[in-house]
């Protein structure tokens, strides 16, 4: 019986020291290294932001690079990562594209915030064409020859 016990203690020993290594190669192998911890890039960030648009005159429509878009003045509610621009058109008026940048968010602040906001663009008037201008047909007047 004493010798039962004893191979019985001594298999038990030799499982958990088995396992023991096994355990600590294991975990060496699966966590990485600190320096690679480090050397990971780190995530973007999506912001949700309002953003509001605004024209002179108002009433344009004013279109983002992300594809959304509303009349003037109006807000939009925006999710994105990077910086876009507004372009506001209106009959009559030139169109005007705005550039947009994001600014991180502060620490403490909530959301990151848009530059400029609000976005607002002065709209220029298009010209009529002149009568008798470059849009006009003009005949010349012909003299015939030997009469």
């Amino acid at each position: 019986m004493r010798t039962v016990q004893v191979l019985a203690w001594g298999v038990f020993t030799a499982l958990l020291v088995v396992c023991g290594a096994w355990a600590v190669v294991w975990f060496a192998k699966s966590s990485p290294s600190p320096d690679a911890i480090q050397a990971a890039p780190a995530s973007k960030s999506v912001s949700v932001t309002t953003i509001r648009l605004n024209s002179d005159p108002q009433g344009a429509d004013a279109t983002t690079s992300l594809g959304w878009s509303c009349r003037t003045p109006c807000s939009i509610e925006l999710s994105v990562d990077g910086p876009f621009t507004v372009t506001f058109t209106r009959l009559g008026f030139a169109p005007s594209t705005i550039p947009v940048q994001i600014e991180a968010a502060q620490p403490g602040a909530s959301d990151a915030k848009f530059a400029p906001d609000p976005v607002f663009a002065v709209l220029q008037p298009l010209r009529a064409p002149k009568a008798g201008g470059a849009g006009s047909l003009v005949v010349p007047d012909q003299q015939c020859a030997g009469a």
